[in-house]
């Protein structure tokens, strides 16, 4: 059996008044006691005893790990402070609803109402204007859950510490956010160091997901603009010089749900205007947070942090590679470049395939057929993002003369389990591909998904060059062999023949691919051309050399220009 917890009287005792809350702010965090000493770095017996009001943290240093950990906002530093103070304890309020002090009830008071209380309410006294004192019930478990008494001991009139008069989510961003995309986790950071909101982006199945920092600010509109008005200038410049990822997040009220815009933290600090009462910042109103900016802001935030994580490993990496490339097969395995993260995993092996093509290509009997592995947003937007993906499309067309085809296979199921924003991201590559009079085919066929990634002139020759899902980070080779040959050119004539994007025109493909992907096309022509006009580096910035935007530019201009109707 586990030991069982003292039974506290934290309406006499400052010591257990403490003790009390660390247990019940841990409880309402879902954390173990074990759990709380890890964050705290102390072993699982003292907590125990922080928490039996046995033996309080022994200084202010350790009382704020605690705080931090707990997300207290500063409340159980208050609370410890009264231990060293020696305060002397307010009187007891009696449980009868008969008599009420005058005096206000100060917070922890009220918080050792609520210990004492065996129910879920409680009661605190509540000084109207006139002077009358009436009682007023608050949920016992909202109150201590609330951490420093946000919310509902604001409302009866407690007094609260400066920096928990701040209500938690005030634009409802955290809210909106977080219920339009599922793995987005938000935090707020305790103390906040002119930082709202920590946005942790989710990972993918390489990405290994990436951080933002985020101030949220009331905006208005004006025409197409979004003015941000930041009351506290000095917290805005501050914010905006770190060198840290940052958001500036405008936050405007339209009578319905609010509207949130975000501008690029070093955009939006070269941006900065002084007014009467602190400053103003102007941005597009086609940085409106979608499943369209939401998306690019986690791709290329994703791929961004991973890239220049690695920086200098990965570039010393692609110089040791280098001897692969005097050979015309290889398949080189991740074990090769054991330091580097998936990311970087990624952007080798893809930019080892596309030299291996462009130096293959030009000696290709007849005109060739493509064949790709990408399937889902995360694999699709290397090709909007990576440095070298672009030009290398814009090269195979030069060297081909002409029109090509390039094969993709995505089955329902898929799609299905595929979250809107990379659905967007998917269609953006294909996008660019027919911006450069790439034809996309594609089949639904799961038999599909196993074969690599190719070009094959029919009958004749292929070159084999993959790295999306493969066991390592390439292979590549070029062969006549019959048999690989003819298997390549039996999948890339079915999907030419089947595909469910048959159409004569770029127009025509990119529609019944936005219907696949269950995309509204009128909705992807407008957004696409609003954010086409201004560009994407101001939503969000790239910082390793290795990302361009010149990708999502292009293809978000391109499909903004195609016709709305049929």
């Amino acid at each position: 059996m586990g030991q069982q917890p003292n039974v506290l009287t934290p309406d006499q005792s400052p010591q257990h008044r403490l003790g009390y809350m660390i247990r019940e702010l841990r409880e309402a965090r879902s954390l173990s006691m074990r759990e709380l000493a890890s964050k705290t770095f102390v072993s699982h017996s003292k907590v125990q005893r922080w928490e039996n009001g046995d033996r309080p943290p022994k200084d202010r240093s350790e009382v704020e790990l605690i705080d931090r950990a707990l997300s207290a906002d500063g409340f159980l530093i208050e609370l410890w402070q009264e231990i060293t103070r020696g305060v002397s304890e307010p009187d007891h309020v009696s449980d009868a609803a008969t008599h009420v002090s005058d005096t206000s009830l100060d917070l922890a008071t009220a918080l050792s109402k609520a210990a004492a209380s065996n129910g879920e309410g409680i009661f605190v006294p509540r000084r109207l204007d006139d002077g009358t004192v009436v009682l007023v019930a608050l949920d016992r478990r909202a109150l201590l859950r609330a951490g420093a008494g946000i919310g509902a001991a604001a409302i009866a009139g407690i007094p609260m510490p400066a920096s928990a008069m701040v209500t938690e989510d005030p634009f409802g961003f955290a809210r909106s956010a977080t219920e339009s995309w599922s793995g987005l986790r938000l935090s707020r950071p305790a103390p906040e160091f002119g930082v709202d909101w920590h946005a942790l982006l989710p990972e993918g199945r390489s990405m290994l997901g990436s951080q933002l920092s985020l101030q949220v600010h009331p905006a208005r509109i004006e025409g197409s603009r979004v003015i941000v008005s930041v009351p506290d200038q000095r917290r805005a410049e501050d914010f905006l010089a770190r060198p840290h990822r940052a958001l500036l997040v405008g936050a405007v009220d339209t009578g319905g749900p609010t509207r949130f815009y975000a501008l690029d933290g070093r955009a939006a600090r070269a941006k900065l205007t002084r007014t009467g009462g602190g400053c103003e910042v102007a941005a597009p109103a086609a940085y409106e947070l979608d499943d369209l900016t939401y998306g690019i802001l986690w791709a290329v935030s994703g791929y961004d942090d991973a890239l220049q994580a690695d920086d200098q490993a990965l570039s010393e990496t692609r110089s040791d590679l280098r001897a692969y490339e005097r050979l015309s097969a290889s398949a080189v395995s991740r074990e090769a470049a054991p330091g580097l993260n998936p990311v970087a995993h990624m952007w080798l092996g893809s930019d080892f395939c596309a030299r291996h093509i462009l130096r293959a290509l030009p000696d290709l009997p007849t005109l060739p057929a493509f064949w790709t592995r990408e399937q889902r947003g995360e694999e699709a937007s290397a090709w909007l993002i990576f440095d070298h993906k672009f030009p290398y499309l814009r090269e195979t067309t030069k060297a081909l003369g002409g029109t090509s085809t390039r094969a993709f296979c995505i089955p329902e199921e898929v799609v299905r389990s595929s979250p809107r924003y990379e659905r967007i991201l998917l269609f953006l590559a294909v996008a660019l591909m027919e911006s450069l009079g790439i034809h996309a085919q594609f089949t639904t066929d799961p038999a599909y998904e196993a074969v690599e990634g190719f070009v094959v002139a029919p009958e004749r020759e292929a070159v084999i060059a993959n790295w999306v899902r493969g066991d390592g980070m390439w292979h590549v080779d070029v062969t006549a062999r019959p048999s690989v040959v003819r298997e390549f050119t039996i999948a890339a004539r079915d999907v030419d023949a089947d595909s469910i994007t048959a159409a004569p025109t770029p127009a025509g493909r990119l529609r019944a691919l936005a219907q696949y992907l269950d995309l509204p096309w009128s909705w992807l022509i407008e957004r696409c051309g609003q954010l086409a006009r201004h560009g994407s580096s101001g939503l969000i910035q790239s910082r390793s050399r290795l990302v361009s935007a010149a990708g999502i530019d292009a293809a978000c201009s391109y499909v903004g220009s195609l016709p709305a109707d049929r």
